[in-house]
Parts: structure tokens; C-alpha cells; sequence
């Protein structure tokens, strides 16, 4: 059994503001944002000239079974290197069966990038999270046998490139959300996708819920941020880009 409260920390890089909770089970719908930076700038007869880069990201609910759907915003932040948005997710009432599905549409500007997806995530059972009593589950003798969403649900992370999908299936979602502390590059099967100027490239994240879990995720609540860092390809390779995401170069 895993610790009950996991908070990831973040580096300097991955702190982002204004993000508010969204709902029982949200994320945004058809909501997206665009933010600029310019890696170069020089000034020739009062005319500024940069080589600008940009990235849009679009949120959407895909399913979700138990309803509650309600907007977010995508929250920006740049840097010198790139440029971050992020959006939240927030489950709970959860219960077995449940799935969910959110997708992100992704899209770089002006030059080629490499995008890399980081996750910031906490999450309790009931008890903890103060949403039930432990002496209201009449299957559970004790705390060691309370679960967490991630350690119940199983999750799937799928890119889709040129209306081809790539599918990361993961045995938990605890598994996956430890993945995106770490920084996961946004790839397909022959490797990190190199994003072309205006064309779109959808992440999704699939949860499911298996329906042998019991009373042991009563109450359980998840709440994680999905941020996404771009940088330009040029002067760049994958591995650097994730580097910058993660705070680790």
C-alpha cells in the first residue's frame, strides 16, 4: 500500500497559477488559449525581427459516465527556452465501472517543436480526503485496506498523429501519473513527434475503473495538472526539451 497523500513537488520551471478546481469529474471544453515567446530578437531600422514560436492547447471532455462537466481554463506561462500551458482534472464521487476520457489538442506555431506533457498530481481515499467515516464501510476492517484512485483505476495515454492513434497502455493510472512527475515527450511509435507548424496532434488520457473494486475507493478523490512545455526543434533535440520540462539539465 502506497502512502494515501501524494503531492508531487515542483521545480521553479513548472509552477503555474490561476488554476481553480473544476467539478466532480471536468476538464475544459473546447477551450484553448495561444502563447507567444521569441527565442532571437534583433532591431534593424526601428523594425523588430524574432523568431517566434507558439503553442495552443485545446482541452476537451471526450466521456465522461458519471456527467459533471464544467469548463476550465488553460493557464500560460513562458520562459526563456519555451512556453507552458496547463489544465486541471478533478475526479471524485468515483465508483466502480466509471471511465473517463480527456483530450488535449496540441498545436505549435510559426516553427517545428517538441512538447513534452508533465503532471502534478494529489490524490487521498475517503477517509483521509474527510468524505466518509471508516466505520461506515462495512467491508473495510482498516485503513491499510482503503485504495486511492490511481492505485485502483487503469489508465491509457494515447497520441494521435496525421489521424493515426499510438496507444500507451498502463497497468494503474498511479503508474502513469508517476511517469508524468518524471515528464513523458509527446511520441508516437518510432519516437518523440516533431509538432509542424499548425497542425494539430490530440493527447488523450482514458481511465477506467474496473468494476471488481469495491467500497475501498468510497469517498477517494484525485485532483491532477496536466502542463505541457514546447520548445523549438531547431537548436534543440528531444531529450533537451525534457530536460528543460523537468528541471533536470
Amino acid at each position: 500500500m502506497t502512502d494515501d497523500n501524494t503531492n508531487i513537488g515542483l521545480s521553479r520551471r513548472r509552477v503555474l497559477g490561476g488554476i481553480g478546481a473544476i467539478g466532480i469529474a471536468s476538464a475544459g471544453a473546447g477551450l484553448g488559449t495561444t502563447a507567444y515567446f521569441s527565442d532571437q530578437e534583433t532591431f534593424e531600422n526601428n523594425t523588430i525581427t524574432a523568431g517566434s514560436f507558439a503553442l495552443t492547447v485545446e482541452q476537451s471532455v471526450e466521456n465522461i459516465d458519471q456527467g459533471g462537466m464544467g469548463p476550465d481554463q488553460i493557464a500560460y506561462e513562458s520562459d526563456d527556452e519555451g512556453v507552458w500551458g496547463s489544465s486541471q482534472i478533478d475526479i471524485q464521487d468515483a465508483k466502480p465501472g466509471d471511465e473517463y476520457k480527456f483530450c488535449w489538442d496540441i498545436t505549435v506555431h510559426d516553427n517545428p517543436g517538441y512538447v513534452v506533457v508533465v503532471g502534478d498530481s494529489m490524490e487521498q481515499n475517503g477517509v483521509d480526503a474527510e468524505n466518509v467515516q471508516l466505520s461506515d464501510l462495512w467491508d473495510i476492517d482498516d485503513m491499510d485496506d482503503l485504495s486511492t484512485i490511481g492505485e485502483s483505476a487503469t489508465a491509457t495515454l494515447t497520441t494521435t498523429v496525421d489521424s493515426v492513434e499510438h496507444e500507451q497502455a498502463y497497468d494503474s493510472l498511479a503508474e502513469l501519473l508517476s511517469s508524468l512527475e518524471s515528464g513523458i515527450i509527446v511520441s508516437d511509435d518510432e519516437g518523440p513527434v516533431t509538432f509542424q507548424p499548425g497542425e494539430a496532434v490530440t493527447v488523450c488520457l482514458e481511465v477506467m475503473i474496473p468494476t471488481d473494486v469495491g467500497n475501498e475507493i468510497q469517498g477517494a478523490t484525485l485532483t491532477s495538472s496536466m502542463m505541457f512545455y514546447a520548445e523549438q526543434a531547431r537548436h534543440n533535440d528531444a531529450a533537451g526539451v525534457l530536460a528543460s520540462a523537468t528541471g533536470s539539465e
